[in-house]
């Protein structure tokens, strides 16, 4: 029997070109992700013996993907990213993820601050290419809105994958190889995902005369469009409520809980392991409800989860937990990919993707440093109760404002070098 055409175009797009690529050096991006995400927070407070506080600092700084350093850049590279090229800036962001690497490496070397540091503040500059990354997939598929949420929930699927494995095994990969060989495999890993992307991808913008004729604005790099305000102060107000009560949240269970490594793995990787299993379910609940609906969905939640946080210690509960906080993801990312991609103007899409990042990063900057303090000094619990309330705002936040049909605010003319017909196979 032959599957319909439009189940064969959207396999070719899933299984060819740049969306292959980048599920699959995401894939091997998360492989060491997932176990940075389950014990570097315990790293930083058990083996190298800094405070709650100072975590909150360093978090503040470098968090993927909220933190200051990563949310200052991107607006910045997603503009350049729209004069000078997609692939350039991705490939620029694979680097300084390999520095990260080695920084954390000397850390664990030395116990020293410094490199600490810089390895959380290149952790987060090593997201300078997101924005790039999102426009080359919106582009890859031709801006279709069906490919587009499937193509952006296959690369978020890809990502999260190892994470269903590895967070399992942190507890016993720290006891026996230690920190200095992690960071090390780290380091490698991406190396070999640097040498995929220069090799594979393709570019998605024209190149020299069929390029935009468009030069850098400083400006024009951080000035929100007025009709994208709607969309960008729910997205910040998710991310500072959910940076006081959740950004150090493994931390402060390592410090005040006793949690072991082995303890967070469980719980990190019951949430990659839902994500993965519930990422057909997200899929297709966010093209049969919407955006709008989909992400206030995944915001209510995290209330939940937030609350079951706030009132238990057990672990069997917060397994439990754990799998709704994964079905929350699941949802969430593909939506807000999809939701800046159909609504940024053409010439401007890595553009509003990193001015989104930018916007919502500095005003969440203070949050985990907030949430530190708070942990530090009365209890990780008064920071939790203030990201309940928060969170519940937010959720009322995204049902009021953001459209249900979002469309570009601008209509430019199409650009030199973008096929915007959706016949074409993607490069």
């Amino acid at each position: 029997m032959t599957r319909p055409q439009g189940t064969l175009s959207i396999t070719r797009t899933l299984l060819r070109g740049n969306v292959r690529v980048l599920a699959f050096t995401s894939m091997m991006t998360g492989t060491y992700l997932s176990l940075l995400n389950t014990v570097l927070q315990p790293f930083v407070v058990k083996d190298l013996g800094f405070s709650l506080a100072i975590l909150g600092v360093l978090v503040a700084v470098g968090a993927r993907p909220l933190g200051i350093a990563s949310s200052s850049v991107q607006p910045f590279t997603g503009a350049l990213a729209d004069i000078l090229g997609r692939k350039l800036l991705i490939i620029l962001g694979s680097v300084v993820g390999i520095c990260s690497m080695l920084s954390f490496l000397f850390a664990a070397m030395t116990h020293g601050l410094l490199p600490l540091s810089l390895g959380y503040v290149l952790l987060g500059l090593s997201l300078l290419g997101n924005p790039a990354q999102q426009a080359m997939i919106a582009e890859t598929v031709e801006m279709d809105p069906a490919r587009l949420n499937i193509a952006f929930s296959a690369v978020f699927f890809f990502t999260a994958l190892p994470g269903a494995f590895i967070p399992f095994a942190a507890g016993y990969l720290t006891q026996t190889f230690g920190y200095l060989l992690l960071f090390a495999v780290a380091a490698v890993i991406e190396s070999s995902n640097l040498l995929v992307m220069f090799t594979q991808l393709r570019e998605t913008i024209g190149k020299g005369s069929e390029r935009p004729a468009k030069t850098f604005s400083l400006r024009r790099s951080v000035k929100v469009p007025p009709g994208l305000w709607m969309i960008f102060v729910p997205m910040a107000m998710d991310a500072t409520f959910f940076g006081v009560g959740g950004a150090i949240i493994y931390g402060a269970w390592a410090d005040q809980a006793g949690f072991t490594n082995g303890d967070i793995g469980l719980i990190v990787g019951t949430i990659s392991v839902s994500v993965v299993v519930s990422q057909y379910f997200a899929t297709k609940f966010l093209q049969k409800v919407g955006i709008r609906r989909t992400l206030a969905f995944s915001e209510g939640l995290t209330v939940v989860i937030m609350g079951a946080w706030f009132f238990t210690e057990s672990i069997p509960v917060l397994i439990a937990t754990s799998a709704v906080f994964g079905i929350s993801v699941a949802t969430w990312v593909p939506s807000v990919s999809s939701l800046i991609m159909r609504a940024a103007p053409l010439e401007d899409r890595a553009n509003i993707g990193g001015m989104l990042s930018f916007y919502r990063g500095l005003i969440s900057a203070p949050a985990p440093i907030i949430g530190g303090y708070l942990s530090a000094t009365y209890g990780y619990h008064l920071p939790l109760a203030v990201g309940i309330v928060g969170e519940a705002m937010t959720t009322v936040a995204l049902l009021k404002l953001i459209p249900d049909q979002p469309s570009p605010i601008a209509s430019p003319p199409p650009i030199s070098g973008i096929n915007n017909q959706p016949a074409r196979s993607p490069p």
